[in-house]
């Protein structure tokens, strides 16, 4: 079958990439909150940490372990599809379905690498199934959905903030498709009650924390005034999904939306909810971060209605329209999948050096870890000035679960400096190091702009004293650079001098490296990942 040729080519493409691509910065950082078990951290809920501890556990502690967990996520997505669209239209319509959920290039690197929105799909599919089965199957088979129905929402709780959107949107639509029937049934109650539940350690950790999570994911991220720009959020959807597929998808929700069939309107206004929340509040939220992946479940939604939709309409134009639809989106997977591979060739990432495609969340990290190994010492201290950085020297150092961290914008940027305090990582478990004891302190060079390294390389005086610069390592192609200094924590004493006369070495950072990351993210391809 078609579907089955397709989704294995697919899965194998993903499986090569996840075993030899380097980790990203954020899919390090959760790999390094599995080395801490919690059930819930400041940034997310504790669900992707533990996907990554099985996944380690099962595969070893390397890249492909880490995303093993949301390889075989992503791998289930299209068969949830093919399993809805069943209810209602079982046999070819259903595989097309499936078929129509696999060119949907957000969907390459969201299937298989380390980040909570591929628990977060997971979810959404599995309740929607679930809900959609509740609004016609009868009998036994009811106590079966309710199952579904819990596990769906017990974790998408543990995966993501941006589960609740979904439920809000899921919910008001099983009501109106008629769902409000099923509210005597005990099974249902206790699916609910299941998932309410699994936000308890999502509330007690913030209660501990005074609000770090809440806090980071819905005010310090968002600036909550009105800006123009959010307005082309459906253009740059429409973009990322491809124009003909996004045009067909949003066809394929609003013509469902009237049918006869309560399953198929139940999906339609559930995808239409989310679709339209993301877009009225897209000149609202977070333009510094990359949010385009937000609405993805919408428009697996959409695939399972769209065979059904291109079956039932009289219009020869919109049929017509398919397989161009599904042409380009197969085209912008491949593109897809040839700009995350980047990484995963050291050569053709030294090659980018200097442009919008270099991956620079993905690389230099292995030379770095390379270069501090032999020269750290059992007994002594590793310092980053940044949580990224930190994060990925602790899995490259063999998954080390202690790397300090200087009080870096970033840390708070990301929302992870509450974090580093609660491990008593930051700048306040550095005071706990013993006086005198050998501290390796490594910069990431273009993470902080020209005009500011001097300062940034002697705020390291306030907690180290007789510091001098050991090397400079370049990442692949000199498109960034790293400095690694030797000192001592010191006393105050030491520091007050030191901090007198150190200044940041220089160092030739490339002909064409760019001055800091944050310009280069607003050009770079790859930030496609940068959830």
């Amino acid at each position: 079958m078609k579907f089955i040729a397709l989704w294995s080519l697919l899965l194998l493409a993903k499986a090569l990439l996840a075993a030899s691509m380097p980790l990203f910065g954020d899919e390090a950082f959760y790999a390094w909150e599995a080395v801490h078990p919690a059930w819930a951290y400041s940034d997310l809920p504790g669900g992707t940490a533990a996907a990554i501890a099985l996944g380690t556990t099962l595969a070893g502690d390397t890249g492909f372990g880490v995303r093993l967990l949301f390889l075989l996520a992503g791998a289930a997505w299209p068969w949830l599809v093919v399993r809805t669209a069943w209810r209602f239209s079982p046999g070819a319509p259903a595989w097309r379905a499936g078929l129509w959920s696999l060119p949907l290039p957000l969907l390459v690197p969201t299937g298989f690498m380390a980040l909570p929105d591929a628990l977060l799909v997971l979810a959404t599919l599995l309740a929607l199934d679930a809900c959609v089965g509740l609004l016609r199957v009868s009998g036994s088979l009811r106590g079966l959905l309710h199952l579904e129905l819990a596990i769906g929402l017990v974790l998408g709780a543990l995966a993501h903030y941006r589960f609740a959107p979904l439920l809000f949107a899921g919910g008001l639509a099983f009501v109106a498709a008629g769902g409000w029937r099923c509210r005597r049934e005990p099974g249902l109650w206790l699916a609910m009650a299941a998932g309410a539940l699994a936000w308890l350690p999502v509330v007690v950790y913030n209660l501990e924390a005074q609000g770090a999570g809440v806090q980071f994911q819905l005010l310090e991220r968002h600036p909550w005034a009105f800006d123009a720009k959010g307005l082309a959020q459906p253009l740059l959807q429409a973009l990322a999904t491809t124009p003909l597929l996004y045009g067909l998808m949003a066809w394929a929700l609003l013509v469902s939306r009237r049918s006869p069939d309560a399953m198929q309107r139940f999906l339609a206004w559930a995808g239409l909810g989310l679709w339209v929340f993301y877009a009225v509040l897209a000149p609202f939220v977070d333009k510094a971060r990359f949010s385009l992946h937000w609405p993805l479940p919408a428009y697996l939604v959409a695939a399972i209605l769209l065979p059904k939709a291109l079956e039932a309409t009289r219009t020869v134009g919109v049929r017509r329209l398919a397989p161009w639809a599904a042409g380009l989106a197969a085209i912008g997977s491949l593109l897809m999948l040839a700009v995350v591979a980047v990484p995963a060739a050291p050569g053709l990432a030294a090659r980018t050096a200097g442009t919008a495609l270099y991956p620079d969340n993905f690389v230099g990290w292995r030379e770095i870890g390379d270069a501090v190994s032999p020269r750290l010492a059992p007994g002594e201290v590793l310092v980053a000035d940044h949580f990224m950085l930190a994060a990925q020297l602790a899995f490259q150092l063999d998954r080390r679960a202690e790397v300090y961290v200087l009080d870096h914008w970033n840390n708070h940027k990301h929302g992870r400096a509450a974090q580093l305090a609660g491990w008593g990582y930051d700048e306040a478990g550095l005071a706990q190091v013993p006086a005198g004891t050998t501290a390796w302190i490594v910069f990431e060079v273009e993470e902080t702009p020209p005009e500011a390294r001097a300062a940034w390389v002697r705020r390291a005086c306030r907690w180290f004293g007789g510091l001098e610069h050991v090397a400079t390592v370049p990442g692949p192609g000199g498109g960034k650079h790293f400095w690694i200094f030797r000192g001592r924590r010191a006393v105050d004493a030491a520091a007050a001098a030191c901090a007198g006369g150190l200044a940041a070495p220089s160092a030739d950072c490339g002909e064409h490296a760019p001055t800091s990351r944050a310009a280069r993210a607003r050009l770079r391809l790859t930030a496609i990942m940068n959830f």
